[in-house]
């Protein structure tokens, strides 16, 4: 073996190993959404002896299921929607000013990048205003939780941005808003696109604010787990048919808009 073809080889072997590590579970959880009760817990990659396809045809039958996809799409909707307008206009006036508050504002969001979530002080303040338990509360955190990361990666974008596009809008009469939302958003559009599926993607499969924050009425689908829990134990055939279900959407929302992300990331992450 060539010496310049190792480097080459061992790129290989480590993709081929971490498409292993991501492969596996995904294979085990079909496998197992396809198996008796039994068969499913004992977690072996062998075939089902008869497939039950009724598994999926019991999950998609729970009344709590229903329930829990309306209010995955509620919430999803209104994280995506909230964080995309919030951190949007906060990013223009950020990169568009110099001043130090401006500067003080980004450097407190490079914190809030890595400041640990505060679940005790979110549910005390949900309950003073009137917003625990309720599908607005949920939203609210989760736009909170999403505005650092989607705010530096849309200052990014904007920055690179020409200021003479806003200072000929300006000459031309056009305010604030209307530079805003005729001009530059049009213009951000690769990087909305990679924050609404990561945002999207996000509150979808987002677990720990609805335990702690939510009662059952308000659950998205991650936590329709425990509906197939008995006394002791997980029915696992059901529990993975039930993991399918939620995490379908998400994998084609993420196979269709791939390149977008990537792009959108680039877009921001790159000087011109």
């Amino acid at each position: 073996m060539k010496t310049s073809s190792i480097p080459r080889v061992l790129t290989y072997l480590a993709a081929a190993a971490v498409l292993f590590v991501y492969l596996a579970p995904l294979l085990l959880i079909l496998l197992n959404s396809v198996k008796t009760s039994d068969e499913a817990a004992t977690f072996t990659f062998a075939l089902p002896e008869n497939w039950m396809f009724s598994n999926y045809a019991t999950v998609l039958g729970d009344p709590a299921i229903a329930r829990a996809l309306v209010n995955s799409i509620i919430v999803a909707g209104g994280v995506t929607a909230g964080t995309i307008a919030v951190c949007s206009l906060a990013a223009y006036v950020i990169a568009r000013r110099t001043d130090w508050f401006s500067k003080g504002v980004y450097g407190y969001l490079l914190v809030g990048l890595i400041a640990p979530f505060a679940v005790i002080p979110a549910i005390r303040l949900l309950q003073l205003i009137g917003l625990s338990n309720t599908h607005l509360g949920l939203i609210l955190v989760d736009v909170a939780s999403q505005i650092p990361f989607t705010t530096l990666l849309l200052v990014g974008f904007i920055r690179q941005i020409p200021r003479e596009i806003d200072e000929a809008a300006l000459i031309d009469g056009a305010g604030a808003f209307t530079i805003f939302f005729r001009i530059i958003f049009p213009l951000m559009r690769p990087v909305t696109l990679t924050v609404m599926v990561l945002v999207v993607t996000f509150a979808w499969n987002e677990f720990q604010n609805v335990l702690f924050l939510t009662n059952s009425d308000v659950w998205t689908l991650p936590m329709t787990i425990f509906n197939f829990q008995s006394l002791h134990s997980f029915d696992y055939a059901l529990v993975s048919a039930n993991l399918v279900v939620t995490a379908l959407p998400m994998v084609v929302v993420f196979l269709l808009a791939q390149r977008y992300i990537m792009s959108g990331i680039m877009a921001g992450a790159v000087k011109s």
